[in-house]
């Protein structure tokens, strides 16, 4: 009979009639619950199917119910209770999200759910776990602290990374979830960095979980210029090197104003630079870095390795202009004008390769003039070597 009345409902729910289907499925439920478990799969179908045409809203919430137990009767009768959590609170937050009285089922459930499943959880489900985290704040429930809500968006920070590192582009989700977490207003601020998380990590500068809070935070609230961001970054790069992370650290040195602590961390995250485009972007931070520390020909060398890693940049052009062009006070002799003018061309040449106009423009302003390069001795088309550390050759024009 039981067999029958299987076949039965799939009939029905072949011809649409997913209410009729369901009083069938009633009767198998209550004589044979363990069937099979398509008989809950199917009946969480027709559940939702009833949904879509339901106008009494008792009935809908008896169908909302009926389709969630059905979840749970699948974890009784055969297990794999990760895996239909994970689709279980999917289901509960889509029938529940506006209901205030509901969030602490829905809080329950999520955090069952990461604890079954940890990064393994649905990307689907992260958006909707921030969702209930943002509304049961606003909403003062006591399940979601201001506190819970920031070890919410941490969690799914790190499970997003741990999807990316698998090879998923979390872009779209990233946004979502952060765009959630700087919706919810005065929660989270420098301010209360500064006042709850900061003592902390003073009091035990080895908490490598209230250092990720204070980077990840910082980052959020644009707090990322305090000192404090600093610190917590290098408690991390302690506790776990990562190449995001020491360039981070270089560059805000780097903006800081301490270059040679810059080339410190960029050295170190050389090692773990695997992609093209994170070896290009960690020369060309070491080119600035040296270029400040007026180590102008390891800042060129740094900038052609850029372009060998990918030549169509032009930005390592543009730097090497720089550095040309700021080059006239080292390098002049006196002795030539045109000599020693001569740096200016050579900027020219790289700012035309950069694509700069308005520096070429001013390079050029810095040429010889007809009358200089006369005086010297020369002729507009003679070449000439840069002396110095440049060490090129030039073709003289005039300004």
């Amino acid at each position: 009979m039981a067999q029958e009345k299987q076949a039965y409902y799939k009939v029905l729910m072949g011809q649409d009639k997913y209410a009729d289907a369901l009083a069938v499925l009633g009767w198998l439920y209550t004589n044979n619950a363990e069937l099979n478990p398509s008989i809950y799969i199917d009946g969480t179908k027709c559940a939702e199917e009833a949904m879509k045409t339901v106008t009494d809203p008792a009935r809908l919430a008896q169908l909302q119910d009926s389709a969630l137990w059905m979840y749970d009767m699948r974890i009784k009768y055969w297990g794999n209770e990760a895996s239909v959590s994970d689709r279980k609170v999917f289901a509960a937050f889509k029938y529940h999200y506006k209901s205030p009285k509901k969030y602490p089922e829905l809080i329950a459930l999520f955090d069952r759910t990461f604890t079954l499943n940890g990064t393994g959880i649905s990307t689907f489900n992260l958006v909707p776990f921030m969702t209930v985290a943002k509304y049961g704040y606003e909403w003062k429930l006591k399940e979601m602290p201001g506190e819970k809500v920031l070890e919410t968006h941490m969690l799914l920070s790190g499970i997003m990374d741990a999807k990316e590192q698998a090879g998923e582009d979390m872009t779209d989700t990233r946004n979502k979830v952060d765009a959630l977490l700087s919706s919810i207003e005065g929660l989270l601020s420098c301010s209360y960095i500064e006042q709850n998380l900061v003592p902390r990590l003073k009091a035990n500068p080895s908490d490598i979980g209230t250092a990720k809070k204070i980077f990840a935070y910082s980052l959020q609230a644009k707090c990322s210029d305090a000192d404090y961001f600093l610190q917590a970054a290098e408690v991390m790069v302690k506790d776990k090197p990562e190449f995001k992370l020491l360039k981070v650290i270089g560059d805000k040195w780097l903006v800081a104003g301490d270059y040679t602590k810059a080339i410190e961390f960029y050295t170190s995250a050389a090692a773990l630079a695997t992609t093209d485009q994170d070896k290009y972007d960690l020369l060309i931070s070491q080119s600035k870095a040296a270029a400040k520390l007026g180590q102008k020909s390891k800042a060129r060398s740094l900038a052609y390795d850029a372009l060998a890693v990918k030549p169509a940049e032009k930005e390592p052009y543009n730097l090497i202009g720089n550095l040309y062009f700021s080059s006239f006070d080292d390098c002049a002799r006196k002795q030539n004008i045109v000599d020693d003018r001569a740096v200016y061309i050579a900027a020219y040449y790289m700012y035309q390769k950069a694509g700069n106009y308005a520096q070429m423009e001013a390079a050029k302003a810095q040429f010889p003039s007809a009358e200089e390069i006369f005086s010297a001795n020369y002729n507009e088309g003679d070449q000439i070597t840069v002396g110095c550390w440049i060490n090129e050759k030039v073709t003289i024009s005039k300004r």
